[in-house]
């Protein structure tokens, strides 16, 4: 009998081209595999090419997670054959604020083991930058891009900061920071404490945290189109 293949879910660096932020482990198994399910393909194949692989990228098999659950159903049944399948998100770690969970969850149904590697997140590298609790977080992604639903969010959010001390994460798309961070100062305590966690891991880096009231007094149109995770804590 052949033994079924393995999903392995490889980190795609947050900036691009810094494959340095993969681990070693990693991009050896990554030049291991031919067989790809990914969120984007132009996207995959450019960052497969980036780490070397000894394979053409013309002679890979990618398919892109799409609606068509049964394309991608019979994709997946080359892991019974005893072929692995590597797992790559558009940015960052797969499974995580990624369609790629669901390719985990059918590979937990059809008893496939699925082998984690290690590589950079933005939410994590964010929380571990912020200074704020990281033994009790929760990520919330994107939160509403209606103004009264996401003062109402943010106020809930800000609560929860204030009565369990969790440390609340979100994202928004970058061309809408503007909107995003004058809502928060509009809406937040004075003295709550706000973290700005924008374009991790590349060279222009900038991470900070401070009180609201601080917050308003510093330059904030430099987060125009750059991508941020946003923390509030205490």
């Amino acid at each position: 009998m052949t033994p079924k293949g393995n999903i392995f879910l490889f980190p795609c660096p947050i900036f691009e081209g810094k494959t340095d932020s993969l681990s070693v482990e990693a991009v050896k198994w990554l030049h291991q595999t031919t067989t790809f399910v990914v969120e984007r393909a132009k996207t995959a194949r450019h960052f497969i090419k980036s780490t070397h692989h000894p394979i053409p990228i013309a002679q890979l098999q990618i398919l892109e997670i799409s609606d068509d659950k049964k394309e991608l159903d019979t994709f997946l049944q080359a892991l019974h054959d005893g072929i692995n399948i590597g797992v790559i998100s558009e940015a960052g770690c797969p499974g995580v604020a990624d369609p790629g969970a669901e390719v985990v969850a059918w590979a937990h149904r059809h008893t496939i083991k699925v082998v984690p590697f290690v590589g950079p997140s933005s939410i994590l590298l964010a929380l571990m930058a912020s200074g704020f609790n990281g033994q009790n977080f929760a990520f919330n992604g994107y939160l509403s891009n209606k103004k009264p639903d996401l003062i109402t969010q943010l106020k809930a959010l800000e609560q929860k900061v204030q009565k369990t001390g969790q440390t609340q994460i979100f994202m928004e798309t970058p061309y809408r920071n503007a909107f995003i961070i004058e809502t928060c100062l509009d809406t937040l305590n004075e003295q709550t404490r706000l973290c700005i966690a924008c374009d991790i891991n590349a060279p222009d880096e900038d991470i900070r945290q401070m009180r609201v009231v601080e917050w308003k007094k510093a330059i904030k149109g430099e987060y125009h189109k750059r991508p941020c995770i946003y923390l509030i804590g205490k």
